[in-house]
């Protein structure tokens, strides 16, 4: 891929840190992205989705010490509340998933971390989904996917729970979990003014180039060059939303 001009790439997994264990010699998420920051010419590496069992020190590490991975987590809580998570049977409880944030930012203070929330699920109830709520205030995360429950078959909750949440509940819910998120990635956001970053340009839109930046962060700038996808370009960021920022190329 390299060789035919690929500049990124994302190791995509269902599990993505539990990869290794059914191979010969049990090698690990760490040892993956050491041999393919080995290859010349790739700049970027990124990688999802990750449980937060999974995720060990040996990975964080291999993150900040890598010059070509990206300094960005993808690991999905789903909930801030004990409970709900046993329910989901996801095998952690919620300050676990606290200590690992913590962790990742003491490793790597820059890192930007997503997550995934589910709200609605069967039996949360208004204190449950407070917990969630508060936790997210904690963390300050960087980008939150949220998803109202729906039943889904073949799985023990669309099976055997029932869907107790009213969908204006779960609307409700959903509009709560974004406008926290728009406050706190405005806030994160706004911090970087004034500074250059490098990014990674995708396209074109509405006459602005746009790309991504190592942590993920969408960029939309302005330079009259052409064609210039795949480029990696310095950026003066001058304005800032809870949804992007924008700039412009330094020569």
């Amino acid at each position: 891929m390299v060789r035919h001009g690929t500049r990124e790439v994302t190791l995509l997994g269902q599990t993505v840190d539990d990869y290794g264990r059914d191979l010969e010699g049990r090698p690990d998420l760490a040892d993956l992205l050491t041999a393919c920051s080995d290859v010349p010419g790739l700049e970027r590496i990124r990688f999802l989705t990750s449980h937060p069992l999974f995720m060990s020190d040996r990975i964080i590490e291999a993150v900040g010490s890598l010059p070509n991975v990206c300094e960005h987590f993808n690991i999905a809580v789903q909930s801030g509340d004990d409970l709900v998570l046993r329910r989901m049977k996801r095998g952690y409880p919620a300050q676990r998933y606290v200590d690992l944030v913590q962790r990742i930012r003491e490793i790597i203070p820059h890192a930007s971390i997503a997550t995934d929330i589910i709200v609605g699920f069967p039996g949360e109830t208004e204190e449950q989904f407070q917990n969630t709520l508060a936790m997210l205030e904690q963390l300050e995360l960087d980008v939150v996917h949220t998803a109202m429950y729906s039943p889904r078959p073949g799985t023990k909750a669309g099976e055997e729970m029932a869907d107790d949440v009213p969908r204006d509940e779960k609307h409700r819910r959903l509009l709560a979990v974004e406008a926290l998120q728009e406050r706190v990635v405005a806030a994160k956001n706004s911090r970087l003014r004034g500074r250059t970053l490098d990014v990674l340009v995708e396209g074109q839109k509405n006459g602005k180039w746009w790309g991504r930046i190592r942590t993920d962060r969408v960029t939309f700038f302005t330079d009259p060059r052409e064609n210039l996808v795949g480029e990696i370009l310095p950026v003066r960021i001058d304005e800032t939303t809870a949804y992007s920022l924008r700039g412009t190329a330094v020569a």
